[in-house]
């Protein structure tokens, strides 16, 4: 079968998990790398390999002739300092691209994996994608490139010049993380006790699969500009570590106190820049387990038929999938495909 789908980011963990869903639906997905990517996610699947920068316009729009839909996921997480500029370019000025180079090459739809960081968080209550896109009211260096993003698609979608929709997905944990996303290097770190002590409060967490599920129907049904929250349930971090030692026996770390997180995290921005490290905690990190708000994807259930599994299934699979692949050595893409690079 010809290439009907793009996906950008396509070795990321939502980004491998929407490839392996769109193949096993029948399709056979144009999977874009990023250059010196070597692909080891898509390892075994029938793909079409396509090597582009999405932050190179012409390359983008050669990536994209001749498909129906693109789904936009390439784009940088981070909540250490200093990251503005990469930010900026990448989440921002590769999705600019990618919106242009789709109505360059015709596309049909663009989907585009926003993050519910983008959304303007609401003093208490119930956050929804009413809460719209406001880089100014985003909170942290991401959630503010991923809402200047999410802006500019809705923007083009609403002015006409592209089918577009959003999907908005909560904390992304499951399997096939191959490069171990910060949740799953949280889930190692448990079950190797290397977490001193937990954060109070929690997050709303959902299943790499079941996102990539409601992200293919959101291109399937979801409607043109509209913007789609894919979460699941708030679990603590307590009680993420109470299912993971129910799954390994490795111990519940203690609870540090709500304060003294504040206090500790407080100095890590200069503390990274000063030293280029990564500090264990931050002051995003600590705002992003104690928001004063619960997530609804109550649109999704309704417009998209998305329904998340149980969190406790996603935490038992995401730790069997690292325990089975501890000792499995790395794969490249292989001969036998359509490899392109532009």
């Amino acid at each position: 079968m010809s290439s009907r789908s793009a996906v950008t980011g396509a070795t990321g963990h939502l980004g491998n998990v929407l490839v392996r869903e769109l193949c096993a639906r029948g399709e056979r997905p144009r999977a874009i790398l990023q250059p010196g990517d070597d692909g080891a996610a898509l390892a075994g699947l029938d793909v079409e390999v396509v090597f582009a920068d999405v932050t190179d316009p012409q390359a983008m729009r050669r990536a994209f002739e001749g498909v129906h839909r693109v789904f936009h996921l390439a784009g940088v997480v981070s909540i250490t300092a200093g990251q503005q500029a990469r930010l900026e370019a990448i989440n921002v000025g590769g999705t600019e691209v990618v919106v242009a180079s789709c109505r360059a090459a015709g596309v049909g739809r663009l989907v585009h994996m926003g993050s519910v960081h983008a959304l303007t968080e609401p003093p208490s209550g119930i956050l929804t994608e009413e809460a719209g896109f406001d880089p100014a009211l985003a909170a942290g260096a991401y959630g503010k490139s991923k809402a200047r993003a999410c802006r500019a698609v809705q923007g083009a979608a609403k002015a006409g010049e592209l089918d577009a929709v959003l999907v908005l997905p909560t904390g992304v944990l499951g399997p096939f993380d191959f490069r171990l996303s910060e949740v799953g290097q949280l889930l190692r770190d448990l079950v190797d006790e290397r977490v001193p002590l937990l954060l109070p409060g929690g997050h709303d967490w959902v299943d790499v699969r079941d996102v990539a599920v409601g992200t293919i129907a959101a291109a399937e049904r979801g409607r043109c500009g509209e913007a789609y929250l894919l979460g699941g349930a708030h679990v603590t971090l307590k009680a993420l570590a109470e299912m993971v030692h129910a799954e390994t026996g490795a111990r519940v770390p203690p609870l540090l106190p709500g304060w003294l997180a504040h206090v500790v995290a407080a100095p890590a921005p200069l503390w990274e820049r000063l030293t280029g490290h990564r500090a264990l905690l931050t002051p995003y990190a600590v705002h992003a387990v104690s928001v004063p708000f619960s997530v609804s994807h109550q649109k999704a259930a309704d417009e998209l038929g998305f329904v998340p599994r149980a969190i406790a299934t996603s935490v038992r699979d995401a730790l069997r999938w690292q325990a089975a692949r501890v000792k499995t050595t790395r794969q490249v893409v292989r001969p036998g495909r359509v490899v392109r690079s532009w």
